[in-house]
């Protein structure tokens, strides 16, 4: 934009340029500079997204899978894709008396033809309102998470759950 506006300026002071093409040409830069500082958007298929809880009956396009692990603080179940097909639906029932933070799931996301479109690790946080509850003993959270627009078959797994005083534990 610089260069366009110093040979605008040139130009000016010449006389050469009329006030119409001066105004192209500033705009031209600026739209050019503009778009070349658009970040290039990122293919990367390890990504981690964070959900929070929204209370809500779905009814499930698959089969529900209940995962279970001795000894686990979460007991996680996995609800399958919404009939709209836009969400995945989980619920994660809290077993342990230490404060969590937050529950980690991995989700692999599937098109037609069985090649996978999306595998990350969803971080799951109780968010209300835009503000972290605390994660309560016996109480169990409804949750959903966007699909990719070209899955149509989702798998989700309890990955980990991360303790408020930095602690881990990992499913196995």
């Amino acid at each position: 934009m610089l260069v366009a506006m110093l040979l605008t300026k040139k130009l000016w002071l010449k006389g050469e340029v009329n006030v119409k093409i001066h105004i192209a040409l500033i705009l031209a830069a600026a739209f050019l500079s503009a778009c070349g500082s658009k970040q290039p958007s990122s293919t990367n298929t390890q990504s981690a997204t964070v959900t929070q809880s929204t209370p809500s009956k779905v009814e499930s396009s698959q089969s529900t899978a209940s995962q279970t692990t001795d000894g686990a603080p979460v007991e996680f179940n996995y609800g399958g894709i919404t009939p709209d097909k836009t969400d995945i639906t989980y619920k994660i029932k809290v077993n342990n008396d230490k404060p969590i933070d937050e529950v980690h799931l991995d989700l692999k996301e599937t098109d037609a033809a069985g090649k996978t479109v999306e595998q990350t690790t969803v971080v799951w946080q109780n968010i209300v309102r835009s503000t972290q509850q605390s994660i309560e003993k016996g109480k169990t959270y409804e949750a959903q998470t966007p699909l990719d627009p070209g899955a149509v078959k989702a798998e989700c797994t309890l990955k980990e759950v991360i303790f408020k005083d930095g602690t881990r534990w990992t499913a196995r």
